[in-house]
């Protein structure tokens, strides 16, 4: 056992050095081709920047608050979601700003970039004002020799159908989405949104966009009932008004031309209408006191936002991280053709 022991090879590190020193002509050369192929790959990849915000939304007031809420957030859960009747709760945004639906309202914003070149819609700038490495319009060269079906023309604006858009257009909703990142704290709701693109001043033009449809929409869901029942009572209020003006009309008309009848028909009749004209105000004024309440509700269910961090134009850009990439680039290939050069002697250096 011990005989088999001592004949097991031992790699001696400083042979190891020594083998790469004796090769360092060799290893610098394959470090300068490196740095040159891969400094001339990664200058291709244009630069993008990156905008955040950061937006805190009202939270009714809950069982969640309290010690059981703050434990239960401890543990990454988020009561007064589970509590709320909405059926599109904070952790789904991030779905949403996905969809279709919504990143097509972004066509038709205005955008203009840092140096005051462009000035368009942001479909067009998407569509006529990107810059992509030579790869890729290799690759769109290539795609262009086998033609596919034609694309067909997609409107903009109020046209656009986002149920049925064109190979185009849903090719620029892909992009927008991933140039698209939300998170959700699920301790504290708050609401975080990062947009990427080329240009700085755009990056942050369509992130400030982008929170005003999120607040929009939030706003227009949670208000929708409430909303819906603030009109069904405008409608309810203006009928019981004019019901009790035509019914205090009809008194009034019957009773000045009979001021001084008094047959028990005129009497009872003056009665009725007079009746009638009581339930017609009564209805007028409980149908005013639920248009009040409906209005009430409306507010109350309309949320407020916190803006915490607005979207700034930045300052450098976010990407690509071009000395990481050439560095990581020439430890790679050093790595390897050292170890190339190791296994190749790996008699010489072992002891």
């Amino acid at each position: 056992m011990a005989e088999n022991t001592n004949n097991k090879e031992v790699i001696d590190l400083g042979k190891i050095i020594q083998l790469l020193w004796a090769h360092k002509k060799r290893l610098a050369k394959v470090a300068g081709i490196t740095f040159v192929l891969s400094a001339a790959l990664i200058l291709c990849v244009p630069r993008y920047y990156n905008s955040e915000i950061k937006l805190a939304p009202e939270i009714d007031a809950s069982f969640a608050d309290g010690a059981i809420g703050n434990l239960a957030s401890s543990f990454g859960f988020d009561l007064g979601t589970m509590a709320t009747s909405d059926a599109i709760s904070p952790e789904l945004y991030p779905e949403l700003l996905q969809t279709n639906d919504f990143i097509v309202q972004l066509f038709p914003i205005s955008v203009e970039s840092d140096d005051g070149e462009i000035k368009t819609d942001y479909y067009t700038y998407m569509t006529k004002h990107q810059k992509y490495a030579w790869w890729t319009h290799v690759v769109h060269w290539m795609k262009r020799l086998f033609p596919k079906k034609k694309d067909l023309p997609g409107a903009q604006g109020d046209g656009l159908n986002p149920l049925h858009l064109s190979r185009t257009q849903q090719d620029v909703v892909t992009i927008i989405a991933s140039n698209i990142k939300c998170n959700i704290d699920r301790k504290t709701s708050l609401i975080t949104v990062k947009v990427k693109d080329q240009d700085r001043k755009i990056c942050a033009t369509v992130a400030d966009s982008l929170r005003l449809k999120l607040q929009e929409f939030i706003t227009d869901y949670r208000t929708n009932k409430a909303r819906v029942d603030v009109v069904y009572y405008e409608k309810l209020v203006e009928e019981s008004k004019a019901a009790y003006d035509e019914a205090r009309r009809r008194y009034a008309g019957y009773a000045d031309a009979h001021t001084d009848a008094t047959l028990t028909r005129v009497t009872a009749t003056i009665n009725d209408l007079e009746n009638d004209m009581q339930l017609k105000f009564n209805t007028y004024t409980a149908m005013t006191s639920q248009l009040q309440a409906a209005r009430a509700k409306l507010q109350q269910r309309t949320p407020a936002f916190t803006l915490l961090q607005g979207a700034a134009v930045p300052v450098k850009p976010a990407g690509p991280k071009r000395m990481i990439f050439v560095a990581l680039m020439m430890m790679m290939a050093f790595g390897i053709d050292g170890a190339r050069l190791i296994y190749k002697e790996k008699d010489a250096i072992a002891g």
